[in-house]
């Protein structure tokens, strides 16, 4: 019957008075507050906050405690009187039971809640009021039969837009409301184990309800993509604020389970326009669970990566800047990882901080092994890209490590000392930093170098050039000053690359929830150093107090590009015979600033409107005036360096006449330019056969090709003698022994038990074949380089094969070997990549 009342509508009367009741005494609370916060605003604004019936009259401060008396007994009658007693009522304690008496008020909580959030966020997240309110709304969609909620779902779907938001939307904003409140119920005046389990039941009923929300409202919305857009943004936001709370693995697990369930429904392309710039977020939380110590979490985090991964990739998305994102929030995420574990005091030496990232390391292994022969989701011509994107992860996790080992015995991880410094130590050059024989083998060059290839000059160029610093840092540590100079040269020529592209520069934000509280503070100083070192940030943001700091500008490039270059310069003088080289170097650096001030000059003058404010032509005029000054420093270097070379007071002004007087001057050993082949064989040693922290850039019985440092030839040439000094043999024989003592140090350090031999030359296959399979070898070998320019730069190697007491037989088996990049070059060492043989008569390296 038509004329009679509906069932249970007594319940929904008394508590939609109550609601009713409560949310204007909250609103005339939360009027009069922001009236005292406007104090100084005209009465008119005031009161056109509030309704017509507010604007009556004013509140006086008695009057004001009335309502919140009102609206306190509003809801504790709404919520102790009729929502909890009929919970707790013996006859209704049966599974149906609850259900029924809980979808009975789901409609009119559900209701007046999002008809009063934009009073209940007004709110402290701790009021009273506003706890029971949104307690209310956790029992009704925690006990309420899904299909119940799914029909309130659905008729929010086709409901009236209120203040230009869908009821949908402001019902999302309750949820979130209710994250908010119940994490204040971990101040300690709480039980905490009343205060978990809260936390934990609403978030995962929250979990569950977005789920739901998103099954059921998805379709119906595709007539509306406005709408459903602002639902996607509003469930995602939501599920980012649960996942930052760190709670139990059971809630993680449904959060993620939620995450999954969005991406699904919706699509990689409106996920990632949901998500925003809160993709950063997204990649921060998704590392950080792929380094928990639970496996079901790890397991659907890398899930979840794969899932995001092959959606954009079959969209046609641009792969590329989803993994730019994930990677360079990568190390402050590694560094938080070993902050929070020092802050637990798990961590007090260096191996403690390799072993912490271990649950990260092996989740990404577990990508980078996803077979699209038993998962969907993953394209076999997207395997490339993960394998890439895993290694590069690897690679940033080493740097990281490197970076905490550059600071030595100086290193503290919040106000802890930790033991960097371990083992037997000694230090590579004269006045050098002791560091341990054991990282001897470590691939680290590698790894930093990998990690800011992987970064362009014009879209992260402060994060190549982050990274290049890193490596400078290293060579340093080792007295390989010619690869630290050559890396200050490739971080100058990747700030002129970005110079033109300073518009697409994106540069990371910091992550709210990561830095509220005086822990998470103590933990995020040390974790947003390894985000942009505090040095850089300072030089990125100082060039203008009007520039938007989130954007480098051209100044502060321009300043980056003096200091670096004058840093390199002087680090190429460490070493001999250099000279030649810094100029070639700084020759083509200030070939390509040039080219960049006559563009940005061209595009300021020809490419722009006349029509210029006043503001954007100073700006112009300084940036110019700034890359001019860069460019007149680099020149000024060139012309240091051409009068050290007589290329202003000599006759001939010729580079390459330069060039042929230094060689007839100097030897194949004085140039700094001496390489010898390193090979491992034999019995495999056990830190060359599995490695859970930086890998060792030799493979068992592959060769690579390293310059001998300074500190290296100095002591050979002491040992040979003066009167030894031009026999070429000895030479070679005590710089292959220089150059392979710490190499056997570092090996029989790690491997005590084992027999390790040091060969001297390039051995052939006879020797191999005859040695003793239960002993490993070392071998080093001199190898000279063949260059058609200068005896500086190389990339083609000659060595003769076989034992060095051969050097002058009738015939001998010449080796010729090619690298990837020529030396001298950010790296002191490559693995060789063409190896051929052949027959030479009389001597070939006459």
């Amino acid at each position: 019957d038509e004329f009679s009342p509906h069932r249970h509508w007594l319940a929904e009367l008394l508590l939609n008075e109550c609601f009713a009741i409560c949310s204007q005494s909250c609103e005339a609370i939360v009027n009069k507050s922001l009236h005292r916060l406007n104090h100084g605003n005209s009465s008119k604004d005031a009161n056109a906050k509030q309704s017509v019936f507010r604007r009556r009259l004013q509140l006086s401060p008695k009057e004001i405690s009335y309502h919140e008396s009102i609206a306190y007994h509003s809801i504790t009658i709404a919520y102790d009187l009729i929502l909890r007693r009929h919970a707790t009522d013996d006859r209704f304690q049966s599974k149906e039971g609850t259900s029924r008496v809980a979808g009975m008020f789901l409609s009119s909580v559900v209701h007046n809640s999002h008809t009063a959030v934009q009073w209940l966020s007004k709110l402290n997240p701790t009021h009273k009021v506003r706890q029971l309110w949104l307690l209310s709304v956790m029992y009704v969609l925690q006990e309420a039969p899904e299909v119940i909620i799914r029909k309130q779902f659905f008729s929010m779907c086709d409901g009236q837009m209120m203040s230009s938001e869908s009821q949908l939307v402001r019902f999302i904003k309750v949820m979130k409301l209710c994250t908010t409140s119940f994490q204040a119920f971990t101040d300690p005046q709480f039980s905490s184990r009343m205060s978990a389990w809260l936390m934990q039941e609403s978030f995962n009923t929250i979990s569950a309800c977005a789920i739901v929300l998103v099954d059921e409202c998805f379709e119906i919305l595709s007539s509306k993509p406005f709408e459903r857009q602002r639902m996607t943004e509003g469930v995602l936001q939501l599920l980012l604020s649960i996942i930052a709370v760190p709670l139990s693995s059971v809630t993680q697990l449904r959060a993620l389970g939620s995450v999954s369930q969005v991406l699904e429904k919706a699509g990689a392309a409106c996920f990632l326009q949901a998500v925003g710039n809160n993709l950063q977020h997204w990649g921060r939380m998704l590392f950080a669970l792929m380094n928990s110590k639970s496996l079901s979490v790890r397991s659907m985090s890398v899930d979840l990566i794969i899932s995001l991964f092959g959606s954009v990739y079959k969209e046609g998305g641009c792969i590329a800047e989803v993994a730019q994102v994930f990677v360079t929030i990568l190390p402050e995420t590694v560094a938080r990882e070993i902050a929070l574990h020092s802050a637990n005091g798990l961590i007090h030496t260096n191996g403690c901080v390799e072993k912490c990232m271990w649950p990260l390391r092996r989740a990404l292994a577990d990508v980078e092994d996803a077979n699209p022969v038993d998962d969907d989701r993953v394209e076999t011509t997207l395997l490339p890209f993960l394998r890439q994107f895993c290694r590069i992860c690897q690679a940033i996790i080493d740097g990281v490590i490197v970076e905490i080992r550059l600071q030595g015995e100086n290193c503290r991880i919040v106000d802890t000392h930790i033991k960097i410094l371990s083992g037997n130590v000694r230090p590579y050059h004269e006045n050098g930093v002791p560091l341990p024989t054991s990282w001897m083998f470590d691939a680290d060059e590698e790894s930093v170098f990998e990690a800011a290839n992987f970064f362009s000059p014009e879209t992260s160029p402060a994060q190549k050039i982050r990274w290049l610093m890193t490596l400078k840092r290293l060579h340093e540590s080792k007295g390989q000053w010619v690869e630290a100079a050559e890396t200050l040269i490739l971080c100058a020529r990747t700030v002129a690359d970005a110079i033109p592209h300073i518009k697409n520069v994106w540069r990371p934000s910091k992550f709210a929830p990561w830095n509220s509280g005086k822990e998470a503070e103590r933990v995020m100083i040390f974790a947003n150093e390894y985000l942009e070192p505090f040095s850089l940030r300072n030089i990125l943001e100082s060039s203008s107090p009007k520039s938007d700091n989130s954007r480098p500008t051209i100044i502060s490039f321009a300043k980056i590009l003096t200091l670096v270059s004058k840093e390199a310069v002087s680090l190429y003088d460490k070493e001999k015979s250099m000279v030649s080289l810094a100029y070639s170097r700084l020759q083509d650096l200030l070939k390509i600033v040039m080219d960049t001030v006559e563009d940005h000059i061209f595009q300021s003058s020809g490419g722009q409107s006349r029509r210029w404010a006043k503001h954007q032509k100073q700006n112009t005029t300084e940036e110019i005036a700034a890359l001019r000054k860069a460019s007149a420093s680099i020149n000024e270097l060139l012309t240091k360096l051409a009068e050290r070379m007589h290329l202003i007071a000599g006759e001939d002004n010729s580079i390459w006449s330069a060039f042929s007087n230094q060689k007839k001057s100097s030897s194949a050993i004085e140039t700094g330019a001496t390489y010898v082949r390193v090979t491992l064989f034999g019995k495999k040693l056990r830190r060359f056969q599995e490695s859970t922290t930086i890998p060792t850039f030799l493979d068992w019985g592959g060769a690579h090709i390293c310059r001998v440092p300074d500190v290296a030839m100095s002591k050979a040439l002491r040992n040979v003698g003066s009167n030894a000094k031009n026999q070429m043999v000895e030479v070679e024989r005590e710089i292959s022994k220089a150059f392979a003592e710490p190499l056997l140090l570092a090996l029989r350090e790690e491997a005590s038990d084992e027999k390790i031999t040091f060969v001297n030359g390039l051995p052939d296959e006879s020797f191999c074949k005859t040695t003793d399979s239960e002993e490993a070898f070392l071998a080093v070998g001199v190898v000279h380089s063949r260059s058609s320019t200068d005896d500086v730069q190389a990339k083609r190697f000659h060595g003769r094969k076989g034992s060095t007491s051969n050097q002058f037989s009738p015939t001998h088996i010449v080796t010729e070997i090619q690298v990837a990049k020529p030396f001298p070059c950010p790296l002191s060492r490559q693995p060789t990549l063409v190896t051929t043989e052949f027959l030479s008569a009389g001597d070939f390296f006459a």
